[in-house]
């Protein structure tokens, strides 16, 4: 626990709030690099990949070589924040000596706070929370909770002295002094040889003290190294669930992962019916007791097989992508056995999970032949009917591309108004928080918009989908989302139309698609980085490769938040691998 600025400590429930909260595996890490390695902003904008070394006899333990203010320190990585740090650097594509978070600390700090706002809730503790709240709640757990030497906290963390420190450990009572010199005395009289303990401190590798073994034997981040290995190269929905099941399974008596009725898609270790039942009664009471799987974060409860002689604790957290729910991941304990640091494993893994959930459903979508399209219509509420409307204007979708921070860059052609008139109606929208000419071609104009929530669009593509069309006109629009067979409709229709009354859900029906194959096609899924993919997706709608140009490279660098070398970064290793492919092949 952390000293919050209003003066009570941000509690680990609230820190998980705060992960639960992110949207982005940028956001995520960025939390965690803050709350469990403990560094700052300035810190983390230098960072690189090949600043991430195993060190230690047997190279477990990984470390971050850190520089700031001309001075460098070693900082210690939790193996599970190692583990995403370099999925995300191979997910993205940045090179060993590129920076990992291409921004400056101040849009770093930006960042927390926008997470921290996200999860407040209303909740006006959480909502101030920042970068120096994760750092004191490092240093805090570390000291108080699982009582590290404060000389190494201030080591790992880059505090200048140990009276740095101070804000975050109560002073001691006088029980407490007492006791800790009474057992002090103690030792030496029994141990008066000079012989050192066995259980020492090593001085090269931060230590706790008093921590319990960890679930069946093995530690809890071992478990969370071995799940990210899991997942490392799983192709479907799924994989991913039975691989976490089977996971997690090794390391406590059962795992399962439930859909939102609460009925078992995977499990691992229920062999029996009736326990298999059991289980998912549990879940189902807990969807239904949170009002939805939306609202879970973390719970136990005791599990009742009908066993007197086994007694379980039932674990269960949500599988969540952004704020995208995809179920619920539980494992059950023998209650003779401790749950050290099961509540930090379960989360991370149902973050883990989910994330990998839709990356392989994104993959899918991309290569399917078969889907289920969804078509809505959206009155004045929609941006783009509101303007048709007003502008007496007809609008249509030429291509969209994920943007950071929870946004769409969408490239919209509008026949029967001006560029000046557009522009001027989306400056005045919250859902769109910029805009800016591509071309004028007389009657026509192509624009591109910075789309945010609250919009129906940017929902749908966050629930999975996928844009095939959409129009606007007479103050009407018309959306056509294609969505990877097996997606819970019902629950995608109720989340659209309950959260935009003035959506409706039109028609339902079976999307036949030709699946991308070829060469070219599998260099697009296998070779090139999600970046570079939206990078090229985004130069091409903005008629980056027109001439003239549509727009600069400053322009779409802009757009999609990112410095103009790396833009060209991203190009130029998106156009190497196309080609390379291209002429091999002639």
């Amino acid at each position: 626990m952390a000293r919050h600025p209003d003066g009570d400590a941000l509690t680990d429930a609230e820190y998980e709030r705060l992960r639960d909260a992110t949207e982005s595996y940028r956001e995520d890490l960025v939390v965690a690099l803050c709350g469990e390695a403990g560094l700052r902003p300035v810190e983390l904008a230098t960072l690189r990949p090949a600043d991430l070394t195993r060190r230690g006899d047997d190279a477990t333990h990984d470390c971050f070589r850190v520089r700031s203010d001309g001075e460098e320190r070693t900082a210690y990585v939790p193996p599970d924040v190692a583990d995403d740090v370099r999925k995300y650097v191979n997910a993205t594509g940045i090179a060993s000596t590129d920076r990992i978070f291409d921004v400056t600390p101040r849009r770093l700090q930006m960042l927390v706070s926008t997470v921290a706002e996200r999860a407040a809730a209303g909740d006006d503790r959480l909502a101030d929370v920042s970068t120096r709240d994760l750092r004191a709640y490092f240093a805090r757990r570390l000291l108080v909770d699982d009582g590290v030497d404060p000389r190494i906290v201030q080591a790992t963390g880059g505090w200048s002295h140990l009276g740095s420190l101070e804000p975050y450990i109560d002073p001691p009572t006088d029980r407490a002094v007492a006791a800790a010199l009474h057992d002090a005395w103690s030792d030496n009289a029994d141990g008066a040889d000079g012989e050192p303990d066995s259980n020492g401190v090593d001085e090269a590798t931060p230590q706790k003290t008093g921590a319990p073994a960890g679930p069946a034997g093995s530690s809890v981040d071992a478990t969370s190294t071995a799940l990210g290995v899991a997942l490392d190269d799983v192709s479907t929905r799924a994989d991913a669930e039975q691989r976490a099941c089977e996971t997690l399974s090794d390391a406590y008596d059962a795992a399962a992962v439930c859909d939102a009725n609460g009925s078992v898609r995977a499990c691992v270790g229920l062999e029996d019916a009736d326990e298999r039942a059991a289980v998912a009664d549990a879940l189902d009471a807990i969807i239904e007791s949170h009002g939805g799987l939306d609202s879970v974060r973390f719970v136990e409860r005791a599990l009742d097989t009908g066993v007197a002689e086994r007694e379980r604790t039932l674990a269960a957290t949500a599988v969540r992508s952004g704020d995208q729910t995809h179920g619920l991941l539980c494992v059950a304990v023998d209650a003779s056995r401790p749950t050290h640091g099961l509540h930090r494993l379960l989360t991370d893994a149902g973050r883990r999970v989910g994330w990998v959930i839709a990356a392989t459903e994104r993959k899918e979508l991309l290569f399917s032949e078969t889907g289920v399209e969804l078509v809505f219509e959206a009155d004045a509420e929609s941006f783009f009917a509101a303007a048709s409307a007003a502008l007496d204007c007809e609008l249509h979708l030429d291509g969209l591309v994920p943007a950071p921070d929870h946004a769409l860059l969408c490239f919209v052609a509008a026949t029967g108004t001006s560029a000046e008139a557009f522009l001027e109606r989306a400056a005045d929208s919250d859902a769109v928080s910029d805009a800016r000419l591509i071309r004028d071609i007389g009657d026509r104009v192509r624009l591109e918009l910075v789309l945010r929530e609250p919009s129906p669009t940017v929902t749908l593509v966050e629930l999975g989908g996928a844009v095939e069309s959409l129009t606007a006109a007479d103050g009407a629009a018309r959306l056509s989302v294609v969505f990877p067979s097996g997606h819970d409709v019902r629950a995608i229709v109720e989340r659209v139309t309950s959260t935009f009354p003035g959506v409706s859900f039109q028609a339902k029906r079976e999307a036949s698609r030709s699946p991308l194959t070829g060469d070219l096609y599998r260099t697009l899924d296998e070779t090139l980085t999600e970046k570079q993919c939206s990078a090229l997706q985004a130069a091409y709608f903005a008629d980056y490769f027109e001439w003239p140009r549509g727009s600069t490279a400053e322009e779409l660098a802009d757009s999609m938040g990112v410095s103009a070398p790396t833009l060209h970064n991203h190009l130029r290793k998106a156009q190497q691998k196309l080609f390379t492919v291209l002429f091999d092949a002639a």
